[in-house]
């Protein structure tokens, strides 16, 4: 195992690996759009039944495209030095979250110090083992099960109240089931069960 030698793939290697991920990616894609269809249904079907909590992602009449869904300034705890640092928060209309530095590093279109996919993550108002290292009294939390938790934290409950209701907005209470479903019918497709078996 220890005798592997990493180089550059050649263009013969390169386009057998490219054609084959196509190829893989267009069935998982089939079984994608088959499991999104089901995770959206169960997500109607628990607004309607009051089964769990589920997120609040509406349609909109005009689609927000290219623009903002929401913008401002928050506090963010940096694990790295346990420090917080007042950071300029972009969230974009895919809900992808943006970090920088200021709001002049936005508008100057600079790259931002952090960006944040949110499938996955869950927008917390309140946690008491993490209470200790807020600044305020205001904390905002993105926890996730597998990743790396990201800390917030703002100056009043009126801010706290619209940030909440934004992050939340972002965790993606469709497409992480319709994903995580997606894999496990493709990965049963193709014979293979078990949790290691590729």
């Amino acid at each position: 195992m220890g005798d592997v030698v990493s180089s550059h793939l050649d263009e013969g290697k390169r386009e057998i690996l490219t054609a084959r991920t196509r190829e893989v990616m267009k069935e998982f894609g089939e079984n994608f759009q088959q499991q999104y269809a089901v995770a959206l249904f169960n997500t109607v079907r628990y607004e309607i039944e009051g089964g769990g909590t589920q997120s609040q992602l509406l349609h909109r009449k005009d689609p927000l495209v290219d623009r903002s869904i929401f913008s401002g300034n928050l506090f963010q705890y940096l694990e790295e030095n346990r420090k917080w640092r007042n950071r300029f928060v972009f969230v974009a209309s895919s809900y992808g979250i943006s970090l920088y530095e200021s709001k002049t590093a936005h508008d100057r279109s600079l790259h931002p110090k952090v960006t944040i996919n949110c499938a996955g993550y869950r927008a917390l108002k309140s946690m008491e083992e993490y209470m200790e290292l807020c600044a305020t009294q205001f904390p905002l939390i993105l926890w996730h099960p597998y990743a790396r938790h990201h800390y917030f934290c703002v100056m009043t409950e009126k801010e706290q109240a619209k940030w909440h209701a934004v992050l939340q907005d972002c965790d993606c209470k469709v497409l992480t089931p319709a994903f995580t479903d997606a894999v496990r019918l493709h990965r049963q497709a193709k014979g293979h069960y078990g949790t290691w078996d590729m």
